[in-house]
């Protein structure tokens, strides 16, 4: 997942439509981000089918160019939560390295273990200011660059 790439693409996982204009308005308004291409699908079950269509064949990295650097996604969702989308993402061999940010107005503590647990790069919660948004994308990325050149300078 090359992270410095010229063109970001960021999978927004959201159901609250007045939330993803908000996240757009945020991105656009953004040095680093304002170039990003923004997908948004409304649950978990959305968002495993995007990633299903954007993999490659048979579910290889011939795709990979497709897949998002970026999930972003609410925790609350009808259909398949951000929690369990997140699950299946680290189960999935080409995706568990994926960089994921979770988002709530309200995480409950067991909520709070499971997250540890499986791993997400960053949580927040909602409602954050736009610069609050930008500033804890900008320093996961950061923290994402430094640990992707490492790996990179150990090739």
């Amino acid at each position: 997942m090359n992270l410095v790439a010229k063109r970001k693409k960021i999978l927004v996982v959201e159901d609250n439509l007045a939330y993803i204009h908000i996240l757009k308005f945020a991105f656009e308004h953004s040095n680093w981000w304002a170039e990003a291409e923004i997908e948004t699908v409304n649950d978990g079950k959305e968002a495993i089918d995007y990633l299903s269509r954007n993999q490659g064949n048979s579910g290889n990295h011939q795709g990979s160019d497709q897949l998002p650097h970026l999930i972003l996604s609410d925790i609350n969702m009808p259909h398949l939560s951000g929690l369990e989308l997140l699950a299946w993402i680290r189960q999935t061999d080409h995706l568990k390295d994926l960089p994921f940010i979770l988002m709530s107005s309200y995480i409950q503590p067991i909520e709070l273990e499971i997250i540890q647990s499986l791993k997400a790069n960053y949580y927040f919660i909602k409602p954050l200011t736009i610069p609050e948004l930008l500033n804890n994308l900008n320093q996961t990325i950061k923290q994402l660059q430094l640990k992707e050149a490492t790996v990179l300078e150990k090739l």
